[in-house]
């Protein structure tokens, strides 16, 4: 891909598993009180921030809103939409009190916005670390305009994500680039953030007791099966990967109370 298509001379590569989330140095783990709703990844995203303002970059252009804006709608392809849970037999920890809410998830909320939720979040998500280290954020996909673009492109233009291969075809990419096999993810840091990391904290959690437990957002013992889990038996994605939030939200609630 750099080869086709002009790049900045300067390549800055940081490897998420030597800055694994929730590693050594992570603010989250430190105490630091960081909001979390900030992007899960977040050690490996503010190495990265840091790294790039010290090369001297003000601004940095996002694909943001690039995934939504070709997104196929509930009547082309039914999927879950954002917010929704899986069934807590999956996630055992899910506490009484956040069980008992989930009915009225969306009673009282902000009327929908030009801009695809999903996309929000995401900006949401990562703007506190870039603005921590200077540099201003800019979002092309999230302007309204592109939005709107994107609602009127043919099903055969969205569908897969067409238009954008169509458009890696052109520039020359080949075909593993244009039809990758493997799907690009983060679900391996995931894997082994909370398989190497994440136990000890756990452990630390059920002994010391959590914020989570008092209000019944988390059940302790749905908890405590779930991170045996993780050390006893084969890691599974569906079942484990949103363990993390459960650390983020407790490290979060942690710091803010004390």
């Amino acid at each position: 891909m750099r080869s086709r298509v002009r790049f900045a001379e300067v390549d800055i590569v940081i490897d998420a598993m030597q800055h694994a989330p929730l590693g050594p140095g992570c603010r989250w783990v430190g105490g630091d009180m960081i909001a979390p709703t900030e992007d899960p990844l977040h050690h490996p995203f503010t190495q990265m921030a840091r790294a790039v303002s010290e090369a001297g970059v003000r601004a940095v252009v996002t694909g943001l809103g690039g995934d939504e804006m070709v997104a196929l709608t509930q009547d082309e392809e039914p999927h879950r939409g954002l917010g929704e849970t899986t069934d807590t037999q999956i996630l055992p920890w899910v506490g009484p009190r956040a069980s008992s809410v989930l009915e009225f998830a969306d009673d009282g909320i902000a009327p929908p916005a030009l801009v695809n939720s999903m996309t929000l979040l995401s900006l949401e998500t990562t703007a506190p670390v870039l603005l921590r280290e200077g540099l201003w954020p800019i979002h092309p996909f999230a302007d309204p305009d592109m939005v709107r673009l994107g609602e009127q492109l043919p099903f055969v233009w969205r569908e897969l994500k067409q238009l954008q291969r169509q458009r890696l075809d052109a520039l020359g990419m080949s075909e593993d680039v244009v039809y990758p096999v493997e799907r690009e993810s983060f679900a391996e840091v995931v894997e082994h953030t909370l398989t190497t990391h994440a136990p000890k904290l756990f452990d630390r959690m059920l002994v010391e007791g959590s914020p989570l437990f008092d209000a019944g957002l988390v059940d302790p013992d749905g908890l405590r099966g779930a991170v045996e889990r993780l050390t006893t038996a084969r890691y599974s994605a569906e079942c484990d990967a949103k363990l993390l939030e459960v650390l983020s939200l407790h490290l979060s609630a942690v710091a803010f109370l004390s």
